[in-house]
């Protein structure tokens, strides 16, 4: 699949940029924006994580990254 296919294939499948990215386990949503843009072939792992995504329904599933929080360090310390 060339990366330019790859909005077809979100559409279709009914995701949004930031849902493939966690689906995908991608850090940052500027990837999934690049390989969009591209018009090479996409990486083959990148290809095979999709078609198990179109194949097992159930894996569609994301949580959000979480957060953590830490206290901050005072000032005077």
């Amino acid at each position: 699949m060339l990366g330019t296919e790859l909005p077809e294939w979100r559409s279709r499948n009914r995701f949004t940029q930031d849902t493939l990215r966690m689906a995908l386990g991608v850090k940052s949503r500027q990837t999934i924006i690049t390989w969009e843009k591209s018009t090479e072939p996409l990486p083959r792992l990148v290809e095979l994580a999709l078609l198990a995504l179109e194949r097992f329904p159930e894996e569609r599933k994301v949580t959000t990254l979480a957060t953590v929080h830490r206290t901050p360090i005072p000032a005077s310390f």
